[in-house]
């Protein structure tokens, strides 16, 4: 039997007169009348604007949702220019992308309430085109029966093509989805990330479902970065492009626009942090391409000069599909007026603030175009066939400091990308001097990998700093266990649990939390206990270190339990679950989550009554998904047990982040945080290739530096909220972290919130 399928978009008056009128015409011409549209308009009046006649389409005025206005109202600023304070940019853009995720959401909850059988909704950008007539059952060709989410992935990206997303609302995992991702916009979670648009909060949620159990589609992983330069997109990449075309990019763009940036290869974040260390007045970069890499190098020079002299090269318009095969070109160009046109309104805004960006473009040929020249900083990364890379370099040889991309190296299975690639490594091989390839997981698609590399020639400035490169971690997720029924544990606990955790004012006591990593040095614990007193002191632990404290002799205050799974059985740890209880301190206050299975709830309710329970804020738990978070209270189904108004604490994906949540609902404010690993010595080699039961592997080796750790999908998940922590420089918060040569060590040292200085140092007293 087919099921229903709903398609939902959102536009605004600008993208109605630019895309959207020619989708909703396409749309009445060649949708079957079985599938319905909800088109979502906001800030204009639609009935001004000439419409199609037809049925099967509903239009719905966003500005009708309180919720949204309220949020455009409060976070205001947040608009891609930091309320006209910076350059635009899209990836803090909050505000534009919001429609999008209100307009689903609203649509998503109407028809869980008002259907009996709501089955898909399919969100589709407003700028694609229905190019021939598509009936429900070419649809659902797009929408693999038995799957919660269908979804558009891009390899190497930090977040999926989001133009496209398919979400089955007979399974309660989707709604929970969509729960949580509005929750994120409506209680500000998301400013908590480094990006703000709907499809890097989407990317996040989805790492975490993934990992949870949430089955899932996903028809383009295998897009990346060099064939999205390329001009392919994700949605060109599966069935549904036989009848839609999405007119992304350079399909909608006028001639003085530009190739939309992309969050590129991981390599690029060392060029600004280069310019960082190194304050340069003078740049040259061969390969301007957009403009993008201009920008953001002198954003990062502006940090510490007031005057930044730009210089770029490149082919622009002049380039051909001869020229590009021998450059080893990949990119689509730019034309040299769009370009300037970008530039002049980026020294337009940074003379507002007092800042000088002067600039000069050359189009054609480097060979021809670039004489003998001396700069602070080269960035080399023009045309890539080995003539042109000796030329560029030869011609900026005498600069202080010259970057060349495209250092290539073996990969692990011993591939590259053949010996036309190797122009940089020549080069680099032949310098005598200072020089150094900078670490780098950013893969070929021929095979091998590619790397930045850095030549010093000024003896007046230092070496790259040695814990200097960033390689953030890879994620591979995994499936750790199916989704408990959550609503049947919170019951049970309701009735065993009378007391719950609620907020506070904040104190000047002191919460230290150990988790369940090895790394806890306990002499350190007790002279930090020694040191902030033992009456400010409160120590905190998840079930797993809680044995351990006991033996060293330091009872704790309180163990946070979050874990689904019954009593009996082997924990992530490796140890029986009912072990951990075995002894007990009748002194601590045991925290069982609501959702924490309730046969571990019995367990310690046998050994003590010092039990304080808490909730983890989930959507599943609400009466109303389209009930607003107002101060992490929300309205909850009666029948569960939970007072109205009850605090629900967010905070991560395991019960050391919820620690620290919890202990901030409660007042505290600062943090002593042990045993936050999330790495372990190398497993056995006999153990390294074991499986999981799906298939993916139980051991990861991740990066970050020049490091690299062992660890599971699991402790991934936990590394990501640490980072996220950590990243949060206005978090209210005194953060002290401990613990060495660790994943989430790595992560704290080159945090904003370690790097931040005493205001004795900020004032220069």
């Amino acid at each position: 039997m087919f099921k229903n399928v709903t398609v939902v978009t959102s536009f605004s008056e600008d993208g109605w007169d630019t895309y959207a009128k020619d989708m909703i015409w396409s749309v009445a011409e060649n949708f079957a009348p079985e599938i319905k549209v909800v088109a979502y308009y906001h800030d204009f009046d639609i009935t001004t604007k000439e419409l199609p006649e037809s049925k099967n389409i509903e239009y719905r005025n966003l500005n009708n949702l309180e919720d949204m206005l309220e949020f455009r109202e409060r976070f205001k600023e947040y608009d891609g220019t930091m309320g006209g304070k910076a350059i635009y940019n899209f990836r803090v853009d909050a505000i534009k992308f919001c429609h999008k995720v209100f307009a689903i959401s609203d649509c998503a909850f109407g028809m869980v309430e008002s259907k009996e059988n709501p089955g898909w909704l399919v969100w589709l950008d407003a700028d694609t085109i229905i190019t021939k007539p598509l009936s429900r059952g070419n649809l659902l060709e797009s929408l693999p029966s038995e799957t919660d989410l269908v979804h558009l992935g891009r390899n190497n990206f930090t977040y999926s093509e989001t133009s496209f997303i398919g979400l089955n609302l007979e399974s309660q995992v989707p709604v929970d989805f969509l729960g949580d991702l509005l929750g994120a916009y409506l209680s500000g979670e998301l400013f908590q990330y480094r990006e703000w648009h709907d499809g890097f909060i989407f990317e996040r949620l989805l790492t975490i479902y993934k990992a949870h159990g949430l089955k899932y589609h996903d028809w383009t992983g295998h897009i990346d970065i060099k064939s999205m330069t390329e001009g392919k997109q994700a949605f060109e990449s599966f069935p549904l492009s036989d009848y839609v075309e999405h007119k992304k990019g350079s399909k909608k763009k006028n001639n003085l626009e530009v190739s939309p940036d992309v969050n590129g290869p991981a390599r690029y974040k060392q060029i600004g942090r280069m310019i960082e260390i190194y304050k340069p007045n003078s740049i040259v970069e061969t390969g301007t391409w957009n403009g993008g890499r201009a920008i953001e190098m002198a954003m990062a020079a502006f940090q510490h000069v007031d005057e930044v002299t730009y210089t770029g090269y490149d082919l622009f318009e002049e380039a051909t599909e001869a020229l590009d095969k021998t450059e080893l070109n990949s990119k689509a160009h730019n034309s040299l007026e769009a370009v300037e046109a970008r530039l002049n309104e980026f020294a337009g805004a940074m003379e507002s603030q007092g800042k000088t960006f002067n600039f000069t473009l050359f189009k054609g040929d480097t060979k021809k175009q670039l004489k003998n020249t001396k700069v602070d900083f080269a960035y080399i990364d023009g045309g890539h066939s080995e003539d042109t890379v000796n030329h560029d370099y030869e011609m900026l040889k005498e600069s202080d400091v010259i970057v060349l991309d495209d250092y290539v190296s073996k990969d692990e299975n011993g591939n590259d990308p053949g010996e036309e690639f190797y122009g940089v490594n020549k080069i680099i091989e032949k310098f005598e001097g200072r020089k150094k390839v900078l670490p780098s997981q950013d893969r070929i698609v021929e095979g091998g990998i590619t790397h930045l590399a850095v030549i010093i020639n000024n003896d007046n400035i230092p070496d790259i700093p040695e814990n200097f490169t960033n390689v953030p971690i890879v994620i591979q997720p995994r499936d750790c266990m199916p989704k408990e029924d959550i609503q049947n544990n919170v019951k049970q606990n309701t009735k065993i649990i009378n007391k719950w955790v609620g907020r506070a004012s904040p104190n000047d006591e002191v919460a230290l939390i150990v988790s369940g990593g090895p790394s806890t040095d306990f002499d350190k614990v007790r002279s930090v206990i020694k040191m902030e007193g033992e009456e400010r002191t409160k120590v905190v632990c998840v079930k797993h270190s809680y044995p351990t404290l006991l033996k060293e002799g330091i009872p704790p205050w309180a163990c946070v339990i979050l874990d689904p799974r019954p009593i009996e059985g082997i924990s992530t740890h490796g140890v029986p679950r009912k072990d951990l209880f075995k002894k007990i301190d009748k002194k601590t206050i045991f925290m069982p989550a609501s959702m924490t299975d309730p046969s571990i709830t019995k367990l310690i309710k046998k050994k003590t009554n010092n039990i304080i329970g808490w909730h983890a804020y989930t959507q599943s738990l609400q009466d109303n998904q389209k009930d607003k978070l107002v101060n992490n209270a929300v309205k909850v189904k009666e029948e569960l047990g939970i007072e109205e108004g009850a605090t629900m604490i967010t905070g991560g994906t395991c019960a050391a982040m919820r620690s620290i949540g919890i202990m901030h609902t409660l007042g505290f404010r600062k943090f002593h945080l042990f045993g936050y690993d999330c790495s372990f010595p190398e497993p056995p080699e006999e153990e390294k290739e074991k499986l999981l039961e799906d298939g993916k592997p139980k051991y990861l080796k991740v990066g970050i530096e020049d490091k690299e750790y062992w660890t599971t999908g699991e402790l991934i998940a936990m590394a990501q909220d640490c980072e996220k922590l950590f990243s949060k420089e206005d978090v209210d918060m005194k953060i002290n972290f401990h613990g060495e040569d660790t994943l989430v060590a790595s992560c704290w040292e080159l945090s904003p919130v370690h790097k931040l200085k005493h205001y004795h140092q900020v004032l220069d007293l």
